[in-house]
């Protein structure tokens, strides 16, 4: 006989579709044990050059 899973697929998509909604991290303690659903980070966040102003009058 297999061993029970710590948290059902329900509670898996639950957490994550809440993660995804409000933009936050989901974790879960189960036995001492954290399970943690994160949504993805877009890509606003990485680093990208300064435009430079070009109509500036000296």
């Amino acid at each position: 006989m297999t061993t029970p899973a710590l948290v059902k697929s329900a509670d898996l998509k639950r957490m994550a579709a809440i993660a995804k909604r409000d933009g936050v991290r989901v974790e879960i303690e189960v036995d001492g044990k954290i399970i943690r659903v994160a949504p993805d980070i877009p890509t606003i966040h990485s680093q990208r050059p300064v435009e430079k102003e070009v109509d500036f009058d000296f």
